[in-house]
């Protein structure tokens, strides 16, 4: 049943965004790479032997709308600007203090900030929408070691097995997708889609070695 369900959202939404998006998403794409949309008679036969130089206006447009973004986002010196709400209280002076500083150092250390704000500027651009993914990138592998201990009972040097944890990946991460890669509900909001969907399918383009590795823990 569940998987029923699944293949019948996925199958709606997938005609919905078809119907109803997806040509829009292409010529603008297209637009962006200088092509002229599907639909452009510049694409017929009767143009075939004619110039189809293509004014590249829409990607300057984008571009301009780019650094104004950039000078807008990354004009100051600092990340980010967190105020406690009652500036007399000691204690959430402190904690404004520690979060500015922690999000400052992952914001510039750990997530590439400001390639993800200018892709995701660039992606509403083209296609009037960005998906993006939060998450907490956690990468460990757990094995056992052998170790050198002491028998309580005999207090002789044995050798024991001991779990040990190897933590490879610890940190916030921040994951752009294309917008064609996002379903949804048709009767969701369109000021709210995550909230209001009953569902949201995302697609995420995975190598086979991710699946058996995903498939076999």
């Amino acid at each position: 049943t569940w998987l029923r369900l699944a293949k019948d959202a996925f199958s709606s939404s997938t005609s919905f965004i078809d119907d109803n998006y997806r040509g829009k998403w292409e010529d603008s794409l297209r637009m962006f790479h200088s092509q002229h949309p599907k639909s452009s008679k510049y694409n017929s036969e009767n143009y075939k032997y004619r110039s189809r130089i293509f004014r590249p206006k829409t990607r300057s447009v984008i571009r301009k709308h780019e650094a104004t973004a950039a000078l807008a986002f990354f004009s100051n010196l600092d990340v980010v600007s967190i105020t406690p709400v009652d500036g007399e209280d000691p204690n959430q002076v402190a904690s404004a203090l520690i979060n500015k500083e922690l999000m400052a150092y992952r914001l510039s250390k750990t997530i590439p900030w400001f390639q993800m704000v200018l892709g995701a500027f660039q992606d509403t651009m083209k296609t009037g929408i960005c998906v993006s993914m939060q998450y907490w990138k956690f990468k460990s592998e757990d094995y056992e070691e052998e170790r050198t201990g002491i028998d309580p009972e005999t207090l002789k040097e044995i050798r024991v097995s001991v779990p040990v944890t190897d933590i490879y990946e610890d940190k916030p991460w921040v994951e752009l997708f294309p917008c064609e890669n996002l379903r949804f509900s048709p009767a969701a909001h369109w000021y709210d889609i995550v909230n209001t969907s009953p569902y949201i399918i995302l697609q995420i383009p995975m190598y086979v070695y991710q699946v058996k590795n995903m498939a076999s823990e």
